[in-house]
């Protein structure tokens, strides 16, 4: 089975031209996996590492090649693909290759794993506790009552009625009480 995780290799270099200022530079290389493709088989990496003046070119790129079968060692392959050498991270020995001298200073596993932020999240969750708040108003009971007074044949005529959410039959019973405790004029 493939695995999803890559590997770094930090590695230096100086280029060795005879130019007394030759730089060093650090570089962190991420690796590929290249199991199952091509004529690899087991775990292998792979990254490339572009040299010369048509460095940025997008075609006929040259490059030294590192491969790495496992996290202890690594095998150099100049630009032409001939083997260079092996270097283990710990030696810390040079190795040169195409005029530069590379240091493999050491490999490590990573996983392409990313944390992201989200700002829409304090929305999704001011939301759901709106929702609950609104699932526990839900459960309470609430009641409206109303009265109209009408003139019928010239005696005043008053009209109730109610209704509930919750409870129908407590309501019925409390508006019959509530309306027993009216006076009556007649």
């Amino acid at each position: 089975s493939s695995s999803s995780s890559s590997s770094i290799i930090s590695t230096s270099g100086t280029t060795s031209d005879g130019d007394e200022s030759s730089k060093r530079e650090e570089l962190v290389l991420p690796m590929a996996n290249l199991e199952n493709k091509g004529d690899f088989k087991g775990k292998i990496w792979g990254t490339f590492l572009p040299v010369g003046d048509d460095a940025d070119a997008k075609e006929n790129k040259k490059g030294i090649s590192l491969v790495a079968r496992d996290f202890q060692s690594v095998a150099i392959y100049d630009s032409k693909g001939a083997f260079v050498g092996v270097r283990r991270p710990s030696s810390k020995k040079p190795i040169d290759v195409d005029n530069i001298s590379l240091i493999v200073e050491e490999i490590s596993g990573a996983t392409g794993l990313e944390l992201k932020t989200d700002p829409g999240v304090p929305f999704v969750y001011a939301g759901f506790a709106g929702l609950l708040v609104t699932s526990f108003l839900s459960l309470l009971s609430h009641s409206q009552v109303w009265g109209a007074q009408k003139k019928v044949d010239g005696t005043s005529v008053l009209y109730v009625g109610g209704t509930s959410n919750r409870g129908k039959e407590e309501f019925r019973l409390e508006f019959d009480q509530v309306l027993d405790e009216l006076p009556e004029y007649v």
